[in-house]
């Protein structure tokens, strides 16, 4: 007996609402609202940097990572309900994700809210998605 991913059992609709919720998180997450102040500071970005950045190029790498991770998370959580899909989204956001990517920033010797702040985002993120899949899957 081998393992085997569920491919056929992927609900595509959960992956894209799961898609854009994550995408007004993000937009949501990094306003002037809430932590595009502090992320600009602690980046050294500025209002000009940002606008001669390439964004199709950015936005279309970020809505394929994100898609990607969506899909693998689809995949670990195949069927169930939406407290699984919490379960697996924390495991997977906060716990795996967000743990791995906190050293990078401690390396880098960036501002530890930095840190804190992208790596939230991402938690919370991940967490939102698993439980729209798993939602969906019930």
């Amino acid at each position: 007996m081998g393992f085997e991913w569920a491919w056929g059992d992927i609900d595509w609709i959960a992956v894209v609402v799961a898609l854009i919720a994550n995408m007004a998180l993000g937009f949501i997450w990094y306003s002037k609202f809430a932590f595009l102040s502090m992320w600009q500071e602690d980046t050294g970005m500025t209002n000009e940097k940002m606008k001669s950045a390439n964004m199709p190029v950015v936005f279309g790498t970020m809505i394929v990572l994100v898609v990607i991770a969506t899909i693998g998370l689809a995949l670990l959580i195949d069927t169930g309900e939406i407290e699984r899909g919490l379960a697996i989204g924390a495991i997977v956001g906060f716990g795996i994700a967000a743990a791995h990517a906190i050293p990078h920033y401690t390396f880098a010797q960036q501002p530890e809210r930095l840190a804190i702040v992208n790596a939230a985002n991402t938690g919370i993120g991940v967490l939102i998605s698993g439980a729209i899949i798993g939602a969906f899957n019930s």
